[in-house]
């Protein structure tokens, strides 16, 4: 019997739970499709950085991160935190030669708009202390996290070389 009283209650609540899951579903339908302009945002986005790395411009280099960042770079600790970051990047940067430059290959934005993955190639051109230069080849995977003012931010980003 007890069981009995309950059921308005439990109706109650099967109505409401009910009612916020079609509450968020018309949210999410309204949401408008901003794949094609995230993916634009983030191109340009990777582009600029590149050119940073070829400046060897550490500021440039280390905006693109969010603080709580990581950052999986061969031969070198993972490095997380936009400060450990930065360490990676200045020592990359203070390397003798013409630098690191890379270039996107493809972009993938999530439906929901809030993360996306870049991957492309990547050359690292360092100089000897004879001036000899040689050059790495290799491959990288960026995660982009939307920020809450639209913007997008580095969430991980890993390397590797292709030799």
């Amino acid at each position: 019997m007890n069981h009995l009283r309950l059921a308005p209650t439990y109706l109650l609540w099967a109505v409401s739970l009910a009612m916020c899951a079609c509450s968020q579903s018309a949210q999410q339908a309204q949401a408008p499709d901003t794949r094609a302009a995230d993916e634009t945002a983030i191109r340009a986005a990777s582009a600029d950085w590149s050119k940073a790395a070829q400046a060897k411009d550490l500021d440039k280099c280390v905006a693109p991160f969010a603080d709580d960042a990581i950052a999986m770079y061969p031969k070198m600790p993972l490095a997380q935190g936009k400060d450990n970051i930065r360490k990676g990047w200045q020592e990359t940067l203070a390397m003798p030669g013409p630098g690191l430059s890379f270039t996107t290959t493809g972009v993938e934005v999530a439906r929901s708009g809030d993360i996306a993955w870049e991957h492309g190639t990547y050359e690292m051109s360092t100089a000897d202390k004879k001036g000899k230069v040689s050059t790495e080849k290799g491959k990288y995977v960026t995660v982009w996290k939307k920020q809450a003012d639209g913007s997008w931010k580095v969430a991980a980003d890993i390397d590797n070389a292709d030799e």
